[in-house]
């Protein structure tokens, strides 16, 4: 329930960059892995995982040994993530549109998932994360992210070669999954 209270909080506060009243569901976490092979996954990059709904099922699906980065902003996410999570994953508390020079300080040169769960970005911060995940999907690393707005996001992501990958009624409000590879 605290965290259910915390996502509401963080909502009102930043509406923008918590872009819901809840938290996914279980039923779209599975969704926004679905039809990827897990056995074959060494590193997977997660943007915004806000209270770790996605992070958990992820823990969940991969191998021991996979590599779990988490990009997130917000500092009561960053504390809330920590404790869950603890040594399991890999903890930045910096933009999205950083992706590129984190990976290369932390000497990954591969990805192979991306799962985001960013809101709509603009400017130069939404050209810098466009960039980072083209250049890693043309080399064969698999995004997924989900909207509640597929008209909207159609326009906004027109630069993307995305595709509608699922559609996940059981979340309030229901989302669609869209993503590369």
């Amino acid at each position: 329930m605290r965290e259910k209270v915390l996502f509401l909080k963080n909502f009102f506060r930043n509406p923008l960059r918590n872009a819901s009243v809840i938290p996914s569901s279980k039923a779209s976490s599975k969704a926004m892995l679905k039809g990827i092979d897990f056995n074959r996954v060494s590193v997977v990059v997660e943007l915004g995982p806000g209270n770790g709904v996605f992070t958990r099922e992820i823990i969940k699906t991969v191998t021991a040994d996979t590599k779990i980065i988490v990009f997130e902003l917000e500092p009561t996410y960053i504390n809330l993530l920590q404790n869950k999570f603890g040594d399991r994953i890999t903890l930045v508390n910096k933009s999205a549109h950083l992706l590129s020079e984190t990976l290369e300080e932390l000497g990954i040169d591969k990805v192979d998932v991306i799962i985001s769960g960013l809101p709509f970005l603009k400017g130069d911060i939404k050209q810098k994360t466009d960039e980072a995940i083209c250049q890693l999907t043309r080399r064969g690393t698999i995004y997924r992210f989900f909207t509640y707005m597929p008209g909207i996001m159609k326009n906004v992501y027109k630069e993307l070669p995305i595709e509608k990958k699922y559609f996940e009624l059981r979340n309030i409000p229901p989302l669609w999954v869209y993503g590369i590879n």
